[in-house]
């Protein structure tokens, strides 16, 4: 689990400046669970709920990640459903046939940036678990 959490970093370490820390000195890193698989793997599993569900899993658990671990990152989706992210992907994994599961979900968090949620959706009105915004006189 350490090691996925530090790929994880590295992505988002990716999104935020031009110099990417990786895990060893030429960048590799190793890929745990469904995120090894190939995109073709994940398109063919797809039809089919009981298969497609290790994918769905981990595609929840690298979101975590990254909105635990990316700065400004609460949700890095922006709001968008789990489903739609399963068809972006579907889309993606066509076209990118021999990619990891791993780098489509990582071309995915890159492609919604701009969109991401910074802050919980009421933290305006105090609803986070950060400091109460203070009043104004």
């Amino acid at each position: 689990m350490n090691l996925a959490l530090r790929s994880l970093v590295g992505i988002v370490a990716c999104c935020a400046s031009a110099v990417v820390p990786a895990a060893d000195g030429q960048g590799n890193y190793a890929i745990w669970g469904a995120g090894s698989r190939s995109c073709h793997q994940f398109s063919q599993a797809r039809p089919d709920a009981a298969k497609v569900a290790t994918f769905r899993d981990y595609l929840m658990g690298y979101l975590t990640a990254v909105n635990t671990l990316a700065a400004n990152t609460y949700d890095a989706l922006g709001g968008e459903s789990l489903e739609t992210s399963m068809t972006w992907l579907d889309e993606y994994c066509g076209e990118h046939k021999m990619d990891s599961f791993e780098r489509a979900v990582g071309q995915l968090v890159l492609a919604r940036h701009d969109h991401r949620l910074q802050s919980p959706p009421g933290a305006s009105r105090g609803w986070s678990n950060g400091p109460a915004p203070s009043a104004s006189p």
